[in-house]
């Protein structure tokens, strides 16, 4: 049987590949762009409306308060968007995102103060990389569905024993390779207390294509193209992120050309630590 043919730059992921934008020597104008544009990116490809829809939002009941933590969280619009849907539901959600790079917690702090921010948030607190403990759930300063936004990482959050009922990340597992994954992932488990949702890009000479063709002439004077194509050929493939990934994780595919990699801490807490999925 003839060995199935694959486009030769997409045989194997490459996590070594190094972003654009993650480069500390780059242009701060474009970087800015990206992050202005990666709502418009994450609305129509990362589809976290569904995956708060059918993923997060099921768990959730009017009876008490939960947190979220969003685990890399850039520019913050996946942060600020799930704490506005969950606001709009009538939830109590706290929602947090951190990320350690100086440059994404400073956009991020400013457009929590826009305008347009402001109405999507009922509470808002802005934390420094110099006070990453934060505020703690049932502290009576903290209105419901609060929002912020830290500069720290897992690690940091890990020795301030912090927990959350949910755990989110996006589009960073394509950033790990296959050895420092398993580390990560239990840093998301510890930190959770229920679920644990990570949603990345599928690799796919399909998905390649389409997207160097329709961001061709789109999102300019930004690192949107040149990235979102260096980030495809990082990324896993189905099989491959099943095998990378511990025992209890499972992957689910979302359209189009998505991952969800998951854990449910719950689940697996009753069944003693079997698999689950």
């Amino acid at each position: 049987m003839a060995a199935k043919r694959t486009f030769p730059l997409l045989s194997e992921r490459r996590p070594g590949l190094v972003e654009w934008m993650d480069r500390l020597d780059c242009d701060p104008v474009k970087l800015r762009n990206t992050y202005r544009y990666f709502p418009v990116i994450n609305r129509l490809i990362s589809r976290w409306n569904a995956v708060y829809r059918y993923q997060i939002r099921p768990m959730l009941n009017n009876s008490r308060r939960y947190s979220l933590l969003d685990v890399g969280s850039g520019g913050g619009d996946i942060t600020r968007s799930i704490h506005a849907w969950a606001a709009s539901d009538g939830y109590q959600l706290d929602v947090t995102g951190i990320d350690p790079d100086p440059r994404a917690h400073e956009y991020a702090m400013n457009a929590v103060g826009s305008s347009d921010s402001r109405n999507n948030a009922r509470n808002v607190i802005g934390i420094s990389e110099s006070d990453h403990g934060g505020n703690q759930r049932g502290d009576d300063s903290i209105q419901a569905g609060a929002l912020q936004f830290l500069r720290a990482d897992t690690g940091q959050l890990r020795r301030d024993a912090r927990t959350f009922d949910f755990v989110i990340c996006n589009h960073v597992l394509h950033h790990l390779s296959d050895e420092s994954l398993p580390g990560f992932l239990d840093d998301l488990s510890a930190l959770a207390d229920r679920r644990v949702v990570c949603s990345d890009i599928e690799r796919s000479a399909i998905g390649y294509g389409l997207f160097s063709v329709a961001t061709w002439p789109l999102f300019p004077n930004s690192f949107i193209r040149a990235d979102g194509l260096i980030s495809i050929r990082k990324s896993y493939r189905a099989a491959e992120l099943r095998e990378a990934a511990p025992s209890g994780w499972k992957v689910i595919r979302q359209f189009p050309f998505r991952l969800l990699l998951i854990f449910d801490k719950e689940s697996i807490s009753r069944q003693g630590g079997n698999q689950v999925g």
